[in-house]
């Protein structure tokens, strides 16, 4: 990306159009989706899952050479344009919403704490199998799932334990 770009807020606008994907996806799932105030943080959303809070940072990817490749840094514009990595007690997961196959994908930040991300569509040309992080591991829907799972367990493990509640009321009160 080239400096006029970044004066001339077209980064400002693709990563504000991603952030409403990724806000929107969230919603229609079913969750609570809160904005951090001011712009001072390391993440762009805070999703309420029931229960816990996770903190999304949310990426623009492009099409390239069969990946989906996002810049895993964050970028501070001003007369210095510097870029620095984010550590892994900022983030939870990034978003990454891809314009060009409209598609969303969620990688857990210990994945993508380098300079850039990469998620693999298609097959390799030189065969290469190991370390690659294939798209489809890292897909919204088994993200949504997962999240959703998360809640389910926390609501289960909160039913149980107001059940043993009661049933330990209900001995003491007899004696």
């Amino acid at each position: 990306m080239n400096k006029e770009d970044c004066l001339t807020g077209l980064t400002l606008y693709k990563g504000n159009s991603s952030e409403a994907v990724v806000l929107a996806g969230y919603v229609r799932a079913g969750f609570l989706v809160s904005l951090p105030f001011g712009g001072g943080a390391a993440y762009d959303l805070i999703v309420d899952t029931g229960a816990r809070l996770v903190r999304v940072q949310v990426k623009t990817g492009k099409l390239e050479d069969g990946c989906v490749v996002y810049n895993s840094r964050r970028h501070r514009g001003s007369k210095y344009d510097t870029f620095s990595r984010y550590r892994e007690d900022e983030v939870d997961f990034f978003a990454v919403w891809c314009p060009e196959n409209e598609q969303l994908f969620a990688v857990p930040a210990a994945h993508s704490l380098n300079v850039e991300g990469r998620l693999r569509l298609a097959e390799t040309r030189n065969c290469q199998a190991k370390k690659i992080r294939w798209a489809r591991e890292f897909s919204w829907e088994g993200h949504i799932q997962e999240l959703r799972a998360e809640r389910t367990r926390q609501r289960n493990e909160l039913t149980a334990d107001a059940e043993c509640y009661k049933s330990s009321a209900s001995y003491f009160q007899r004696q």
